[in-house]
């Protein structure tokens, strides 16, 4: 404030800092702020103070990444890299295996339909395609065995709790394909297509640690498989038509092998190269032109099959068609 002559005061329009400098504008306090060439800092710090505080959080970071490290090396150290910690009843994996069936076309998964002309190889070349692919693995015959089923040479020898004794040592299961080709179902045969009789693959799911449990008695046995428990068979199969109309249309069934699924192949356990067992039925006269539903199942003591969840069981439809 000043004092005129006429005695009044008038405020100045400067204003004056507490060090008796005038007060900066705001252009230049945001110019000072980002530098300061009077103080020598920069965005309101100086050099020992930015220093200081990116050390700071270098040092935070690395300990933050070294924490978190050590606690995902000791979470991992806890997981079994052959068998899950969870596994067999009471557990969302389940002691229930499911049952799959080839040819599945993946670009189409939706659908469950096999429909083809048996004189036309281009409409059912997806499905050949689709089996080739799953066989592929099958004439791959590095770190297998031969097995025979006599006890030394299955793999409840060597799977205990659903792991081998040896991962690196105990070979996996060869599982041949030559009954393919004798029953009119092999690639040279267009797996049965080309003579209107389609021969599907049926596979079980794997779980780790499941085996197949035997029937006491054929008493025991369902009627569908009965007598077919025999020579170290652990799982068979029946397929049916759905209806009774399917029935009649889905005409005599041919079962390859006859008695099923060998027990030698079981328990399942992580091993490399494994061969997955599978049995194929064959569809030797389907009635034309009609779509034909059909069921399999799959029969073992401690396999259960459930309509309402499909459990143990897969359906799918055929449409031979000309």
């Amino acid at each position: 404030m000043t004092k005129t002559d006429n005695g009044k005061f008038t405020e100045e329009n400067n204003t004056l800092m507490a060090n008796g400098r005038t007060k900066p504008s705001e252009k230049t306090s945001l110019s000072t702020f980002i530098y300061n060439k009077q103080d020598g800092t920069f965005l309101g710090r100086s050099a020992k103070s930015w220093a200081q505080i990116i050390g700071f959080y270098i040092v935070f970071y690395i300990f933050l990444a070294l924490f978190w490290l050590g606690c995902l090396w000791t979470f991992l150290s806890t997981i079994d890299s052959y068998v899950p910690r969870y596994h067999g009843e009471n557990t969302i994996i389940g002691a229930n295996p499911g049952v799959g069936y080839q040819p599945w076309l993946a670009s189409n998964p939706e659908s469950t339909l096999i429909k083809f002309y048996e004189n036309d190889t281009s409409s059912y070349k997806d499905y050949l395609n689709a089996i080739d692919t799953f066989l592929e693995k099958y004439h791959n015959k590095e770190n297998t065995r031969v097995c025979d089923g006599n006890g030394t040479d299955s793999n409840s020898q060597y799977v205990k709790d659903g792991k081998v004794s040896s991962y690196n040592d105990v070979k996996a299961c060869c599982f041949e394909l030559g009954f393919l080709d004798d029953n009119g179902c092999g690639k040279k045969d267009d797996y049965g297509f080309n003579k209107g009789q389609p021969c599907v693959i049926l596979t079980v799911n794997r779980l780790i640690g499941w085996e197949p449990q035997k029937y006491k008695s054929d008493a025991d046995t369902p009627s569908e498989v009965r007598g077919k428990f025999r020579n170290g068979t652990a799982i068979a199969f029946s397929c049916k038509g759905i209806s009774e109309a399917d029935e009649q249309n889905v005409g005599p069934v041919k079962y390859i092998p006859d008695d099923g699924i060998q027990g030698r192949y079981y328990p399942y356990a992580k091993m490399k190269n494994y061969h997955q067992p599978f049995a194929v039925v064959k569809f030797t006269k389907l009635t034309y032109n009609r779509v034909v539903l059909v069921k399999c199942s799959a029969f073992a003591n401690n396999i259960v099959q459930d309509e309402e969840s499909k459990a143990g069981m897969v359906t799918f439809e055929l449409l031979r068609q000309r």
